[in-house]
């Protein structure tokens, strides 16, 4: 796997050096179960690296478009976990990872001692904890959160950021991680990665929420909302939210979606509910969730997440 530019230091964070109990092989066998917009862009990248990548949905249309990039995709979810050497879970929520490895089709029973699944779901923190701490109870094998900071289109094109609940000397498929990711960032145990994520999501939520609030009043002052959003990118405003989905605004163009509305709600809710487990306030996530649940309700949930702007331009649909 191509090494990447290490330059920048952070704690917690990859220099490029594999390290670990084991290296991992160059070119590995990965079962990914879920094909949806993250699914389908780690695939590709893994595709593209040389893995060979299988896969699962429920979803048709999600299986579809994973056989038309190369993923082997079977109906047994079985099958894809049982020959793999790595395990990669890209799903809505903690109760589907559960109902995953514990329910009807229990894939847990096909991970053996040393088995490793890197699970990407934006889940609940205590959940996350739980099932790693069960998985390696019940079968030796290690559930690590790797969370994706970044959309669909940024992970298809190795740019996003990975936040990890494990700690960095036992990252040994760290490699794996860089055919999606320009940064991974450790932080020590599982369920962190989760916790990172929903503070991570909670900036990046309220950043679009103000884009769009601003582009409204722009909107009734009559601005050529183009040359606005030029003032704010060349300023002290800027965020790179002006750049991924400041022209979606503009252009209400918001399929396909590269980050679904429905998604970042289910999101805000996890933030709300966690801030209140730890004490915290986040009143302007609250004030966030009404806007964005009330945008779900109208029918725009499908749409990507720059779709809150539609909460300032006059109607919901």
């Amino acid at each position: 796997v191509p090494q990447h530019d290490w330059a920048r230091k952070g704690r917690g964070r990859s220099n490029g050096s594999v390290s670990g109990p084991r290296q991992m092989e160059s070119r590995m066998n990965v079962g990914i179960v879920g094909l949806g917009l993250l699914g389908r862009a780690l695939a590709g990248r893994l595709l593209a690296e040389g893995h060979r990548v299988s896969g699962c949905d429920i979803a048709e249309a999600a299986r579809e478009e994973a056989l038309r990039i190369g993923v082997a995709v079977h109906a047994d979810v079985r099958t894809v976990t049982g020959d793999a050497d790595v395990v990669l879970l890209s799903l809505l929520t903690s109760e589907d990872r559960r109902a995953l490895l514990w329910g009807e089709q229990h894939m847990a029973g096909t991970l053996g001692a040393g088995a490793l699944v890197l699970d990407t779901t934006t889940a609940r923190p205590e959940d996350t904890e739980a099932d790693a701490k069960r998985l390696i109870g019940e079968r030796g094998a290690r559930l690590i959160d790797v969370c994706v900071v970044g959309s669909s289109e940024e992970a298809s094109c190795g740019k996003a950021l990975a936040l990890v609940g494990d700690s960095e000397d036992q990252a040994d498929y760290r490699p794996l991680l860089a055919a999606f990711t320009r940064s991974q960032y450790f932080f020590g145990a599982p369920g962190r990665g989760n916790r990172a994520k929903l503070i991570v999501n909670l900036v990046l939520g309220l950043h679009r929420l103000v884009l769009a609030e601003a582009l409204g009043l722009a909107r009734k002052e009559g601005f050529d909302l183009a040359q606005i959003l030029d003032v704010l990118k060349d300023g002290g405003a800027y965020s790179t939210v002006m750049d991924t989905k400041g022209p979606k605004m503009l252009s209400g163009t918001y399929e396909p979606p590269a980050a679904r509305l429905d998604q970042h709600a289910k999101d805000v809710g996890l933030i709300i509910e966690h801030a209140r487990r730890m004490g915290a306030r986040v009143p302007l996530s609250e004030v966030h969730r009404v806007i964005i649940d009330d945008l779900v309700a109208e029918g725009c949930g499908a749409l990507d997440n720059a779709a809150i702007f539609k909460a300032f331009s006059g109607g919901a649909v």
